[in-house]
């Protein structure tokens, strides 16, 4: 129903005009009427009619300064003026404020049903176009997502000036400004990784990860996105250093809280320093990024921060530097089989193996030796770097990642061997980094493999069903077993573009492949490739060709 307000200060006029027209048999209620202008303008904004009759000449506020005030707070309203005078300054008035129809009194009741027919057909129109537009808004908000996170992650990272953070954040709705800043890093780790398919890892942080986000949806004070390795990142900005310190342990009590849910997983905390100007950001970003390598020594949750911020509850075990003890032993009669590689956690290699990225191979090498202590000797150094090896070369560890025991072999090389040659901190720091980046590099050849097969099967699917109205970022992500997110960032850098545009597009060269070679009409073409709703087809068609479904096909029938 389109709704009308009635203002006309002659009470039998007032009357008449409500009479003469059936209102609802016509898609028209009457939510409100009043005697002047300034009686009216309250009820106007209460009820916010879609078209405003009103007389030009009434006490306190005519028509005129009526339309002016309602036209100011409600733009789209359709305003249709009555009058008693065919004064062209009236009409002319008229037409300046907006004024869509200007007609003499006395109005019968077929006249006002015509000039509110014509009206009518504009507001559904409009309301239809915005509908349409709205849909289209919240089929894009993947590209705006992806959009955030970019702005996010080149902003952490320095590739961005400070104007420019400003300006791209206040366009994607993000208010950087604040007096202090500080980056937080969460990860979820499963307590028996070995037990737990990629997949099914994924699915479970992305869980995790949402409900955080839930949390501080609408907050204005922390940003969250994520980051590569299946690291939630949360910028956190506040007024004052009290008030970020507090933030901050908001975020640990959350998030201690939320995983108390979930038993099967640890999770870890890097909290990265406090800076105070924008471009420094990326400061505390590299802070927590550094400390954050921590985790792969941790059985247990833990946050990580400088010792001088005040952390309530600080949870998970310290990490033990004195692990293994500084004896000596002779390396040509070490038995690598023999190595009790229990005194080392497996987790830390494995989760490093299933998550790290190259970047902080160096990092995590720097910590895993600086835990032995500073006192330690060189064979100490050399023992741990055995052991690291040996859990390199685990079997079941590298299993999980899709190596066979002869790829094995050739990235690991013979390890006998290689201990021979081995007989500084120096070279055993040099040797483990090597290794290690080895095989991440071997386990992002086999991710990037993995990813082609899972693009290539999603598009298959979008190929076979994009007639279905209800397809979604979401229902695709489900088919090839991986969350939304993780989906949509994968699909975009497999493919250059984003999920609901491929969509878009497949759906579009369908539809022009109808529109050239048969005569259905464009409402049925519509439906036939996936739009149930005609007009937001057509919307739709516009908006990424360029002109409407019948323009198309009339420019291809005469070319």
């Amino acid at each position: 129903m389109i709704k009308v307000f009635l203002v006309e200060d002659e009470f039998a006029i007032r009357e008449g005009i409500k009479k003469s027209v059936n209102w609802e048999e016509h898609g028209f209620t009457l939510v409100g009427e009043a005697g002047d202008g300034e009686i009216a303008f309250p009820k106007i904004l209460k009820t916010r009619p879609d078209i405003l009759i009103t007389d030009i000449r009434m006490p306190f506020m005519d028509g005129l300064e009526l339309a002016r005030v309602v036209k100011a707070e409600i733009p789209d309203i359709r305003i249709l003026v009555l009058s008693g005078y065919d004064d062209f300054n009236y009409a002319k008035e008229a037409i300046s404020i907006g004024v869509d129809e200007y007609i003499l009194k006395p109005v019968s009741g077929d006249n006002l049903l015509q000039e509110l027919g014509k009206i009518s057909d504009v507001i559904s129109s409009r309301k239809k176009e915005e509908k349409a537009r709205q849909k289209y808004m919240k089929d894009m908000e993947e590209i705006r997502i992806l959009e955030r996170q970019k702005f996010m992650h080149d902003m952490i990272n320095g590739k961005i000036s400070v104007q420019e953070s400003i300006a791209t954040g206040k366009e994607l709705g993000i208010d950087i400004t604040a007096p202090f800043y500080s980056i937080i890093l969460i990860q979820v780790f499963p307590k028996e990784p070995d037990k737990i398919d990629a997949n099914e890892y994924s699915g479970v942080s992305e869980e995790i990860y949402g409900k955080i986000k839930e949390i501080y949806d609408g907050e204005s004070h922390v940003y969250p996105y994520e980051q590569v390795g299946d690291v939630l990142c949360l910028l956190e900005k506040a007024d004052s250093i009290n008030e970020i310190e507090e933030n901050i342990n908001n975020i640990i009590a959350n998030m201690k809280s939320l995983m108390d849910n979930y038993k099967d997983n640890i999770y870890f905390i890097s909290i990265g320093k406090i800076v105070e100007r924008i471009r420094d950001v990326n400061i505390s970003y590299a802070d927590a990024n550094r400390k954050f390598a921590e985790r792969y020594m941790c059985e247990d949750s833990f946050v990580f921060c400088g010792d001088d911020f005040p952390v309530s509850g600080r949870f998970g075990e310290e990490i033990d530097k004195d692990a293994i003890g500084p004896e000596d032993f002779d390396l040509s009669k070490l038995d690598i089989g023999a190595i009790d590689i229990r005194m080392i956690s497996k987790k830390t290699i494995f989760h490093f193996l299933r998550s790290g990225t190259l970047s902080e191979v160096d990092d995590l090498v720097d910590e895993y030796f600086e835990s032995i202590g500073k006192e330690a000797t060189e064979s100490t150094i050399i023992r741990q770097y055995v052991l690291v090896e040996s859990l390199l070369s685990s079997a079941a560890l590298l299993e999980s990642l899709g190596v066979d025991k002869e790829k094995s072999s050739e990235i690991l090389g013979d390890l006998s061997e290689t201990i021979k040659d081995v007989d500084s901190s120096d070279r055993a720091r040099e040797y483990i980094s090597t290794l290690l980046k080895k095989v991440i590099e071997y386990r992002n050849k086999i991710s990037d493999k993995k990813y082609t097969e899972v693009i290539d099967k999603a598009k298959k699917y979008i190929q076979e069903n994009y007639q279905n109205d209800e397809m979604s970022l979401q229902s695709v992500a489900l088919n090839v077993n991986i969350s939304s997110n993780h989906f949509s960032t994968i699909f975009r850098k497999e493919t250059g573009e984003t999920f609901i545009d491929y969509l878009t597009t497949v759906r579009m060269d369908r539809a022009k492949e109808l529109l050239t070679c048969t005569a259905v009409k464009t409402s049925e073409i519509g439906f036939e490739v996936g739009y149930k709703d005609p007009h937001y087809f057509s919307y739709i068609f516009k908006k990424t060709q360029g002109i409407s479904p019948k323009e198309y096909r009339r420019v291809k029938k005469e070319s």
